[in-house]
């Protein structure tokens, strides 16, 4: 069965498959510089990920691998994990709530506190960095992966995502300490106008959205 993971690495996507048909296909016309890899040892996902975080120009890499069970649990080895969860908060007008942190529009969410569910982390990360109070849990919607490095420690960080529904009537207050400057409520079909200042691990989770 053919099977892919997708992890960004520096804002890149990073393509993990098992799939020889995607391997082998020329990546779409909007990447304009990407890296290809068969997986044979740990070597291999150093390289990749070296080239990610130092590449500028790198817009996608990809590492295939047959035995793809095998091969992401040797990836997520190279990884100290840390889970975190968020929430895409709708309200009665269908309106998506964003928010402002650190020069780009971005949705609340959160690391996970010891011992928290990612249900539990979603909720109270969203009323932490939006003054939120009156907040119901929907379904999930997607799982993002983000990997990072910190001095020469390098993290995966497992985000999952929810949906949420608030009152637009409630009070918003942007968490400053956490560096959100801006809350607002915005409707799908201006979505592009901040789509276009967001993180590409984001981007799924609105194009599911607005659809």
């Amino acid at each position: 069965m053919a099977e892919t993971f997708t992890v960004y690495v520096n804002q890149k996507p990073l393509i993990l498959t098992n799939d020889e048909e995607q391997y082998f296909m020329p990546p779409a016309e909007h990447y304009q510089s990407y890296i290809y890899c068969k997986f044979k040892t740990e070597d291999d996902i150093a390289r990749i990920l070296n080239i990610c975080d130092q590449d500028e120009q790198l817009q996608l890499a990809l590492i295939y691998a047959a035995d793809f069970e095998s091969f992401k649990k040797t990836f997520r080895e190279q990884f100290t994990e840390i889970m975190a969860a968020g929430g895409v908060v709708q309200n009665e007008e269908e309106e998506l709530l964003l928010i402002f942190r650190k020069g780009k529009w971005d949705l609340p969410k959160g690391k996970a506190d010891e011992g928290e569910k990612p249900e539990e982390t979603a909720i109270r990360e969203v009323k932490e960095e939006t003054g939120l109070n009156e907040i119901k849990l929907g379904a999930p919607i997607l799982t993002t992966y983000h990997a990072y490095k910190e001095e020469k420690e390098r993290f995966l960080k497992t985000t999952y995502w929810f949906e949420m529904t608030a009152s637009k009537s409630e009070k918003l207050t942007p968490q400053l300490e956490e560096k959100i400057t801006d809350i607002r409520w915005v409707k799908k079909d201006s979505l592009s106008e901040y789509t276009t200042n967001t993180y590409p691990t984001l981007l799924p989770i609105f194009d599911k959205i607005a659809n």
